[in-house]
């Protein structure tokens, strides 16, 4: 039996006091640092609330409704084109739609971006085209170079003495198609009711009896501002009288309009070969191919009878 002095059993219990004091020491520290950190975490979260709730006092929001996406004038809105959005009172549109169902079937102005504000002001309702609406298509009308689908325009008609029209103002353009070598004419179409189908086809009728008179558009420079111009043409009854008992004037008169156009086109095109040192490819031919008569007539051999000996 091994007998060991006092005094290492009194090191030994001395080191095994320390050994359970330190592991008591890193246990406390241990979870006393872990309440810490909760106790921190806890206090950052309810300062960040106090400060939201803080700021949503002073700055109170309402919920609205903004574009998806990008949208065109004329497109009909849907319930995935809408998402919500919070926005602060003070800036809060009088009009802004708040319910997804006002605004759902309805149909957009004007061109808007993706997160804009819809408001009542920016829609109109679908159902609300009269049942004399329809998509018509001019070929007599000049377009402007830089003319755009959806945009939109006044119809004037200018007279040789330098009297000038309106004859329908604020038009959607609701597609376009050039004038070029391979297509003789400029096309354009509009949504018009009755009344402006007639009073179109009236100013058509008296441009082509007036030599010198052209029918051309303008744009507009901001249509979502910019109120509708008024109409100052002031149709012809007697005209008008004579289109409604025989339609056939109208297509005699855009049949002679169409000439005079394409004439004008082959005479600018000629004039920039000629300007850019090349020959000219209108008109260069001096025996044209005979054209055919008959029950097929062309238009242009129609149109050389003037309009007003039909009248």
């Amino acid at each position: 039996m091994v007998f060991r002095p006092q005094r290492y059993r009194t090191l030994a219990g001395f080191l095994l006091g320390v050994i359970i004091s330190a592991i008591a020491a890193g246990t406390g520290l241990y979870f006393y640092q872990k309440n810490i950190d909760t106790f921190n975490e806890q206090r950052i979260q309810e300062i960040r609330k106090n400060a939201v709730d803080e700021y949503i006092q002073n700055h109170p929001v309402k919920l609205i409704y903004v574009a998806a996406s990008d949208k065109k004038a004329g497109e009909v809105l849907t319930d995935k084109d809408l998402m919500p959005a919070e926005i602060s009172q003070n800036y809060f549109p009088a009009d802004a739609v708040t319910d997804p169902s006002v605004a759902v079937g309805k149909v957009i102005k004007c061109d808007i971006s993706k997160n804009t504000a819809i408001t009542t002001s920016l829609l109109y309702n679908e159902k609300d085209y009269p049942d004399d609406m329809r998509l018509v298509e001019y070929t007599v009308i000049n377009i402007p170079h830089k003319l755009e689908p959806m945009e939109y325009v006044d119809v004037r008609i200018m007279f040789p003495n330098g009297l000038d029209y309106i004859v329908l103002s604020k038009k959607q353009v609701k597609d376009l198609q050039r004038q070029s070598p391979d297509n003789p004419r400029d096309i354009i179409w509009f949504h018009s009711n009755e009344e402006e189908i007639l009073r179109m086809a009236s100013a058509m009728v008296d441009a082509s009896l007036v030599e010198g008179t052209r029918l051309y558009a303008v744009p507009y420079v901001a249509p979502e501002i910019q109120e509708e111009a008024v109409r100052t043409y002031p149709s012809n009854p007697e005209v008008i009288s004579l289109i409604l008992q025989n339609p056939n004037i109208v297509q005699k008169a855009v049949t002679e309009l169409e000439m005079r156009n394409r004439l004008l086109f082959e005479e600018k095109i000629n004039e920039d070969l000629e300007n850019a040192g090349r020959r000219k490819v209108f008109g260069e031919n001096p025996d044209p191919a005979p054209v055919t008569q008959g029950a097929g007539e062309s238009n242009e051999d129609e149109a050389n009878t003037r309009v007003e000996d039909r009248l």
